[in-house]
Order: C-alpha cells, then structure tokens, then sequence
C-alpha cells in the first residue's frame, strides 16, 4: 500500500518511522463494535502516542476519522512539531465535506496531493493555500515492484487492463472485449473472482508486457489512479490516456499516449506487431519510474519540503 512506501522510503533514508494504524485501533477498540466509540478512543491514542514518541513530525494519510480537533490538542502539547498530509486519489472525499477539508488545510504545515494543486482553485473557496500545497507524484518501492515485463519471453495475456466496472471503464472494458478479440486480454478488477491483491498483484503486472492505464477520472492535471506508476515500475508498455500536463511526469518515450478508444487500439495493434520497438518505450518508462517515482526519492523531496 502507499502507507507502507512512503515509510519504506522514509525508513531508507534514515528516519525513524513509527506506524500508527488508525484504522484497526479504531476498529480494536470499539466496544460491541461501535465504531463512533472506537473512534474516540483512536484519537486520544494517538495523542497518547505522540507524546510518548515525540516525533519531529506527524504524517498523516488519508485520515478522515481523525479529528481536526486532535491536531489542535497535539499542536497545544508540541508547539514544535510538524503536521503534513498527503492525499493520492482524486478529492472526492474531500469535496463532500469541504468545511472538513479547509478547516485540515489550516491546520497542516503542508500538504500533498497526486493532483496539480491549481486545479483545487476551482473546486475549493481555499483563501491562501497553494505555498503549502504540493504535487506528489505516485510512488513505486523497487523492493516491491521488481517486476520486468519487457523481459518476458511469453506474456500471460498479450493485454491487462484491471479496473472496476465503472462508467467510463465499462465503456472501455466492453470496447477490449469486442475490438480486441483477436488478442489475449487479461481483465481483472472486476469483481470478487477477478481481483487481485498483494504479490499476485505484482506477478501479473510482471508477466503481461502490455497495459493500460484508465482512471475514473482522466481530465484532471496531472491525476491518474497509481496503477500508471505500478505498470510502469514493472515494465509493462503502459497506454494511459493523453491527460492535461502527464507529459510532465512521463513523455512519449517512456509510455503510450491515447485520445480515444479508437487511437488506442491502433496503438495496441501497432506495438504488438512491433514487439521491440515497444520494449524499447517499455524499459525507457520503467527506468523513469525508478529514478523519480520510487519511494525513497519521492520522500526525499518530501522532508525537503516539511523541513525547509
């Protein structure tokens, strides 16, 4: 998960990390599985911790069910400590309580997201918020996502796409199973039969040399799902819609632009007849993934950030 690459990273550069799991203490100590009580008893845990631990910094994740008021009552006790937060889907849940999101921002010395902060402009009435908001790129961990698609002699599927069925994904999913008959297309994601999780996860990615990347949204600078770094860092040839400023992070070197349904499949077809030229693009974008995305250099950037 990212949770665990960005301490992988952290941990690789010299800190020391201490995990705190929100979720399952909320979920361990709800009493006859109240959740709300159990969320109580998570935030004052994790007042408790922080003034056990005393870190320098407080890094939190996708933490909805810890209270903005906590972060206050940390800040009482350790006037000192940093509070930054990262954020790596699309703002959706943020958007649905905005009060919460704005409140959040005021409250963190920075913030990153693996979405241009200028395009929060347009969504969020946010009075001063860009010089502490910051685009972070999605990360890979070269000790987890080793694979080397380009290298393999005979893929799985001469295709993967993994997604759930939503709708623009089942618009997708419905055009690969009729345009694309003649190859094997290996679709995974759908549901409960199809998902896959953990190092299954990783060999699948690591035995098809072809993929594609398709968020449920592709409109939005810089935004794509981290499925298009895990193609990447596995060396899969990675087809990822031609979304505003992605070229910023991969070019067309390194990975395969489409317009539209029908611009991929031409591009599909074309890379399959010319297996080495696509190995080529392949081993170029897993290179890039490697050397900008990977966890340790990503967090780097992070705590220069923080600790500027």
């Amino acid at each position: 998960s990212g949770n665990q690459k960005i301490s992988n990273g952290l941990i690789r550069n010299g800190h020391n990390v201490y995990d705190f799991s929100y979720r399952d203490i909320a979920r361990s100590e709800a009493p006859l599985r109240i959740k709300s009580l159990g969320v109580a008893k998570m935030n004052r845990r994790l007042i408790e911790t922080v003034q056990s631990v005393r870190p320098d910094l407080l890094l939190l994740g996708h933490s909805e069910l810890i209270a903005n008021e906590t972060l206050f009552e940390i800040r009482k006790l350790m006037p000192n400590i940093k509070i930054a937060m990262w954020w790596v889907d699309w703002l959706d849940g943020f958007l649905v309580d905005r009060h919460f999101f704005i409140d959040r921002i005021d409250l963190v010395d920075e913030f990153f997201m693996t979405t241009d902060p200028v395009a929060l402009k347009d969504f969020l009435p946010l009075e001063k918020p860009l010089e502490k908001l910051h685009f972070m790129p999605n990360i890979c961990d070269a000790s987890i996502d080793n694979g080397r698609a380009f290298d393999v002699e005979v893929p799985r599927h001469d295709l993967l796409f993994i997604g759930r069925r939503t709708h623009l994904r089942t618009t997708l999913i419905n055009f690969l199973e009729t345009e694309l008959a003649d190859l094997s297309v290996g679709l995974y994601g759908q549901d409960r039969d199809t998902l896959v999780q953990g190092r299954a996860y990783i060999d699948l990615l690591s035995t098809c040399r072809m993929a594609i990347n398709f968020s449920h949204r592709n409109d939005i600078s810089l935004y794509s799902s981290d499925r298009q770094v895990h193609l990447a860092a596995n060396g899969c040839l990675t087809f990822t819609p031609d979304t505003p400023n992605m070229r910023d992070l991969f070019s067309a070197e390194e990975m395969v632009y489409f317009s539209d349904f029908e611009d991929l499949k031409k591009k599909i077809m074309h890379f399959q007849a010319h297996p080495d030229e696509g190995r080529r693009i392949a081993k170029a974008g897993h290179a890039r993934a490697h050397r900008d995305y990977e966890c340790q250099a990503v967090t780097a950037q992070m705590m220069d950030k923080i600790f500027s």
